[in-house]
């Protein structure tokens, strides 16, 4: 399922780009039923019910108050129905080394991050929903606006979701810390073996693993 977003005071992203993407992805196949196309008030960015720069605003942090909950948009559309969020979280917002998941030339940032609910810690069976930031919109950036402050958490703590917060570092090649959507990377950066998408696969196998169990232990003689 496919979810579009196209701000009424968007000049970065205008309409017909957006109109022009869902062309695209009836083209390569996807049913028409299946790609949701929203339009509304908001500039350039993440649009929230509560939360974020007023709306209309297209700069730092990217994150606008429109009276719109795109968090839960965008999860209902691709995983169906959500049961009401949860009024704060309760989960965990854990940051972890990004350097293991990657080889050369992926220009990922040092830490992400992974918000992961008291629920899936205690029963296995979550899914995994990946959230990656715009451009300009790094926690180098915006700090954690955009993974705290868009509505992902309290929606994963009573969905059963964990949320994947990735992030990208600034370079030469890339000043904005964007995602690779022109080639920076190399020719091959939208395939399933390029190299951020195959950072990121190898983030959502390792939280597919089973947790390791600490070993117990040792009691000295004195203690037993």
């Amino acid at each position: 399922n496919v979810y579009l977003y196209s701000g009424d005071q968007d000049t970065t992203v205008s309409r017909p780009v957006v109109e022009a993407a869902k062309k695209f992805y009836e083209r390569a196949g996807v049913p028409e039923a299946n790609i949701s196309v929203v339009t509304g008030d908001g500039g350039h960015a993440f649009i929230t019910e509560e939360g974020g720069a007023a709306c209309g605003l297209s700069k730092t942090p990217f994150v606008s108050d429109c009276d719109y909950d795109q968090a839960r948009a965008i999860l209902g559309w691709i995983y169906g129905p959500l049961t009401p969020a949860a009024g704060e979280p309760t989960g965990d917002f854990v940051v972890f080394e990004q350097a293991e998941f990657t080889k050369s030339g992926e220009t990922l940032a040092d830490e992400g991050v992974v918000y992961i609910p008291p629920s899936c810690r205690e029963t296995p069976g979550c899914r995994v929903h990946v959230a990656l930031h715009g451009c300009q919109q790094s926690r180098t950036e915006v700090g954690e606006t955009f993974i705290e402050e868009t509505g992902y958490a309290e929606l994963a703590d009573t969905n059963r979701l964990i949320i994947l917060f990735p992030q990208i570092a600034a370079s030469t090649v890339n000043p904005q810390a964007c995602w690779d959507w022109w080639g920076y990377t190399g020719l091959d950066y939208l395939g399933k073996d390029a190299p951020q998408i195959s950072a990121l696969w190898k983030m959502v196998e390792r939280l597919a693993e089973p947790p390791v169990e600490e070993a117990p232990a040792e009691t000295s003689p004195e203690q037993e």
